[in-house]
């Protein structure tokens, strides 16, 4: 069933609680239930009445003090903030003795009058969403309402919030939505804002962020939520790695999460790639630069990426590796005479790298090198340096195979060989053009 949803969503259940919790409307108060409004207009009987709960409440007798308090609320609303401090334990007591949810709703009730008349809405909200957390368990009604409760305080006063707060926001969303009640966007967002808080508090060593396994639980399970995604990452990350780029292990974190998330093509790969080729100018992190270069078309910084990554390593084994991409980038571009004789170098470098025989097989196949019939030739060549790749790699048969069975339907017809004198197969040919290389006559399969 498809469920509208958004930062602050509410269920039916939520919006009676929060119906229930305006305690106020202009110029009109409401009590509890039970009470008369007005029936003490009399400051003594107010004293007498918070005598009488405060008695009962020393004795334990919660019940005893619960009709007295409610007289207090209703005829003296404003008389101390201790009278809501008071209720909130006479409701508490209650609970703890019944486990009746109807309790919850009082003191969360009790805490919207409190701010009514005291302000400190932060203090006061704050504590709403800890005392729901604390007594209503996993009940999907109390958990939205606490959700709505954190979301919205993250948004009109973070800084009031405490970080045990921000974990507390994200553990409720990864419950409510585990509920199928938030999406994942939903859900993301909550972490992505818990995270990013607790994280930066712990980095500017901000008092009570100091627990680390907090933020590790809340990005493992973002990591593995399905949640975490490319905008995200970039809200976290792609300030702090500008100025944290010479923390490794930070970096490397971050470069994990984006090949997790999906995103090697956005600029916060991009970004990390840079930071981790300045950290460590290997030919791999060159390479890497490389190709995400000649991805985006910058030609000119992707051949400079590759220049680095060959001068870095000079063993034959790692430069044939790097021609073998610098040919790929080529034959991508469409300049299948250079990638041949980067192939071919590759192959010279590491005759163990049958890779460089794939890549020259395709280097061949669809070359155009004049007329049809010579086009046709090419594959003939192509189809040779599948069947040397095998000898090479047999670990590549299948791969090879499937793709000979393809070139076979382009090699040259037996009329179009017939007109060219040549009337057997097997015998020897040389394909000319830029490619001069011999080979042997194949007829096409008709």
């Amino acid at each position: 069933m498809e469920r509208e949803r958004s930062r602050h969503f509410y269920i039916t259940a939520v919006i009676a609680l929060i119906g229930l919790m305006t305690p106020y409307t202009m110029g009109q108060s409401v009590t509890e239930p039970g009470t008369v409004p007005g029936s003490i207009d009399d400051s003594l009987k107010c004293a007498d009445y918070i005598s009488g709960y405060r008695a009962a409440m020393k004795a334990g007798d919660f019940s005893g003090a619960l009709q007295p308090w409610r007289q207090v609320l209703a005829g003296c609303p404003s008389v101390s903030e201790e009278l809501y401090t008071d209720g909130e334990l006479i409701y508490r007591g209650l609970f703890d003795r019944t486990g009746e949810q109807e309790y919850i709703d009082s003191i969360v009730m009790i805490l919207t009058q409190r701010t009514y008349y005291y302000s400190n809405k932060p203090s006061n909200d704050l504590h709403k969403a800890e005392i729901i957390l604390e007594l209503a368990g996993d009940d999907p009604t109390y958990l939205g309402l606490c959700y709505n409760i954190l979301a919205e305080a993250a948004g009109s006063f973070p800084e009031q919030m405490e970080c045990r707060h921000f974990v507390q926001m994200a553990t409720v969303a990864a419950s409510l939505y585990a509920m199928g009640i938030i999406d994942g966007d939903e859900m993301g967002n909550a972490f992505v804002t818990a995270i990013g808080t607790v994280d930066k508090r712990m980095e500017n060593n901000i008092a009570g962020c100091s627990n680390g396994d907090d933020l590790q639980n809340m990005e493992t399970f973002y990591r593995t939520s399905g949640a975490m995604n490319c905008e995200g990452l970039e809200t976290l990350y792609g300030e702090k790695l500008d100025r944290n780029f010479r923390d490794t292990v930070f970096v490397s974190k971050v470069f994990s999460m984006t090949r997790e998330a999906g995103c090697t093509r956005s600029d916060l790969y991009y970004n990390v790639a840079v930071k981790m080729f300045a950290n460590e100018r290997s030919a791999k992190n060159a390479v890497r630069l490389a190709e995400l270069n000649a991805a985006a078309g910058n030609n000119d910084k992707a051949i400079s990426y590759f220049t680095e990554a060959y001068n870095r390593d000079t063993s034959s084994i790692a430069r044939s590796e790097v021609l073998i991409r610098v040919a790929l980038m080529e034959l991508g571009q469409g300049k299948r005479q250079e990638a041949r004789d980067r192939a071919e170098h590759a192959w010279q470098l590491n005759k163990s790298n049958a890779a460089a025989l794939m890549l020259l097989a395709e280097c061949y196949a669809g070359a155009e090198l004049g007329n049809t019939f010579d086009n046709h030739t090419a594959y003939w060549v192509a189809a040779d340096y599948l069947d040397a790749a095998v000898k090479a790699d047999p670990s590549l048969r299948k791969e090879a195979e499937a793709r000979i069975k393809i070139y076979m339907q382009n090699f040259p017809t037996r009329e179009e060989c017939f007109y060219r004198k040549i009337l057997d197969e097997g015998v020897i040919f040389t394909v000319g053009s830029w490619v001069n290389e011999v080979t042997r006559v194949r007829f096409r399969k008709e």
